[in-house]
């Protein structure tokens, strides 16, 4: 469905399946910020009783089905296999949140884990001295950043230095430089904690984590996305369609299922592996808190202008989202706000 915005004419492209029928839907303009209302009205259904069944034809596109299922679950083995090279999350990294959720570690032992890897001890550094925590240049050591900053901030860091390397990195097939992962990852992430110390605060560590690898399994679909990229250009334009139906169109899964993979083999809770095998669709993810908080967290940051797809004006969040979540327009507006403001500084 194309919709104007009467503020400025820009036109958006509303892919069906979206809308609620007989319901109005009111989302906000990028480029104006104008209020836009969509309805869609149920069609009426013709039956024609003259239609006879066809077996011939019915056994056919069964049997296509099964064949493009089979193809599917060989691509995803394919993939699941290349996992293996994908860097782990570095041992010092899971070590120390180890020690942080120890309540008789201290923060001699805790940082001394730390500074045994230069690399991550120096990302955890720059982190801590970013405007985001206020400590531009005031934090000297690992030490001082674990007693200024708190366990739960200092585990914020550390996955984050963890995991700059994996998520830092061009995406050809998608059409992303070395930072859009990335700099979308982190706004997720925030978005994600803000919206979780609103709907229940024992989840804003594993929320933030969520948040921040919910699109891992990009990276490793980014190959095969570059095979048939024009076939997917060609396919979303004229069907309307996400990036995430063309995946789910030409693979038979998408980048969420593949990251659920990852998490498994790094370890990851199952809870935050759940939560972000459903991001997309909380719906069928049994009532999850997590799996919502990312949903709304991921529409924010597209919504700020942290996204990176061209088909982010077709994304919108689930109904009955952010009822579940408590949340109202005007909150989800400040939320918004913070996490385009908090990115650039960090």
């Amino acid at each position: 469905m194309k919709i104007n915005c009467t503020g400025c004419n820009n036109t958006y492209n509303i892919e069906d399946n979206l809308l609620p029928l007989n319901k109005n839907l009111i989302f906000t303009c990028k480029a104006c910020c104008s209020r836009i209302k969509i309805s869609k009205k149920a069609p009426k259904k013709n039956i024609d009783p003259k239609v006879k069944s066809e077996p011939k034809r019915q056994t056919a596109i069964k049997e296509n089905s099964s064949k493009q299922k089979n193809g599917s679950n060989e691509l995803k083995d394919q993939i699941i296999e290349g996992i293996k090279d994908l860097p782990p999350m570095p041992h010092v990294v899971i070590k120390a949140q180890h020690l942080i959720m120890d309540p008789n570690s201290n923060a001699r032992k805790v940082s001394a884990v730390i500074e045994s890897d230069q690399a991550i001890a120096t990302q955890v550094l720059k982190m801590a001295n970013s405007a985001y925590y206020g400590m531009s240049g005031m934090v000297s050591s690992v030490q001082h950043a674990t007693i200024v900053l708190g366990y739960q901030t200092l585990g914020e860091i550390l996955t984050m230095a963890g995991l700059s390397g994996v998520l830092m990195r061009k995406l050809p097939g998608y059409g992303y430089d070395s930072k859009d992962l990335w700099k979308h990852s982190l706004s997720v992430a925030l978005a994600s904690k803000l919206i979780a110390e609103k709907k229940n605060k024992n989840l804003v560590n594993e929320a933030h984590t969520a948040g921040l690898i919910h699109d891992i399994g990009k990276v490793m679909l980014d190959h095969h996305i570059q095979k048939h990229r024009d076939q997917i250009d060609d396919f979303m334009k004229t069907q309307e369609k996400t990036f995430l139906d063309a995946e789910r169109h030409f693979f038979g899964f998408d980048h969420a299922e593949i990251a659920y993979d990852i998490c498994r083999k790094w370890n990851i809770p199952e809870n935050i592996s759940h939560s972000i095998k459903c991001h997309h669709q909380p719906s069928i993810s049994g009532q999850d808190e997590i799996s919502y908080i990312i949903h709304m967290a991921d529409y924010i940051a597209m919504m700020g202008g942290i996204g990176y797809d061209d088909d982010d004006t077709l994304y919108q969040p689930e109904e009955g989202a952010m009822d579940f979540l408590g949340l109202k327009q005007n909150g989800v507006g400040e939320i918004m706000l913070k996490v385009m403001e908090s990115a650039n500084k960090l």
